[in-house]
């Protein structure tokens, strides 16, 4: 099959509109104003994941990193140097990964590898998370909710790679992707605060955080927006295809380099 890559032009309009829709979309987040351990409710995540799969890792990482400073500064945290130490390198970290490996063609080994990796990290999280709220029970409980979530993301990498679903791969990815985006946030919150006064919307105090918040941090980015990126993220990107059959060629020339 023949191939070709994006024309530099057109990789710049689509960061721009991966930047701008992940910004304005985040406009969400001042209507349910929800923020846990610093983390704020971000089901926006969908929009970077889909440019990665659509136009490839560096049209969804800048987009991402732009997107987020953007968002951080007019309408979360106003911290600039939180954001460009924390947010955007987190962003473009998460979503490159994502798309470069949703982009890939491995070896039978290297995905068995991915795949054990990508169901290690919700597993881990998920009973950290449940470990850190452990004292209350039942249904509607806060560690309910995060054995569910940890378990959804379990059940649907399984059920993609099971089935041998195109989106498989896009699964392992974003599961990998994000972790290591949640990672690196986990580990900035609590590091920046170490050096400089965290912004009191965060509700996290004026003091350096203990290092059990890089864990807390870690494991409550990735379980407030997993299930966004896996469920909503392939029926997008499958109805912008379908819209718009060109977009076709991106991957296979992806996958036919790889």
């Amino acid at each position: 099959m023949a191939t070709k890559t994006l024309p530099a032009s057109l990789r710049l309009a689509t960061t721009v509109v991966n930047a701008a829709l992940y910004a304005l979309i985040g406009l969400l987040w001042t209507v349910f104003p929800v923020t846990v351990f610093g983390v704020r409710f971000w089901p926006q995540v969908f929009v970077p994941a889909a440019f990665s799969v659509l136009f490839g890792p560096w049209t969804g990482g800048v987009g991402a990193a732009i997107g987020i400073f953007i968002a951080d500064v007019f309408y979360g945290h106003h911290d600039p140097l939180l954001s460009l130490l924390v947010g955007v390198p987190s962003n473009f970290v998460g979503f490159f990964l994502i798309g470069w490996l949703t982009h890939r063609n491995p070896s039978a080994a290297v995905k068995r590898v991915l795949l054990g990796l990508s169901l290690l990290i919700p597993i881990v999280l998920t009973a950290y998370g449940v470990y850190l709220l452990s004292g209350t029970g039942g249904f509607g409980s806060p560690q309910f909710l995060v054995s569910f979530v940890g378990l959804l993301a379990v059940i649907v990498i399984l059920g993609f790679t099971v089935k041998r679903n195109r989106w498989a791969d896009f699964e392992v990815a974003s599961s990998i992707g994000l972790g290591v985006g949640s990672i690196i946030i986990g580990l900035g919150i609590v590091g920046y605060s170490t050096i400089f006064t965290l912004p009191g919307v965060l509700g996290l105090g004026n003091g350096a955080l203990p290092t059990a918040f890089m864990y807390a941090t870690t494991a409550f980015t990735y379980l407030s927006e997993i299930p966004f990126l896996i469920l909503l993220t392939p029926p997008v990107v499958a109805a912008c295809k379908a819209a718009f059959p060109s977009l076709q060629y991106h991957q296979s020339s992806s996958r036919a380099k790889s």
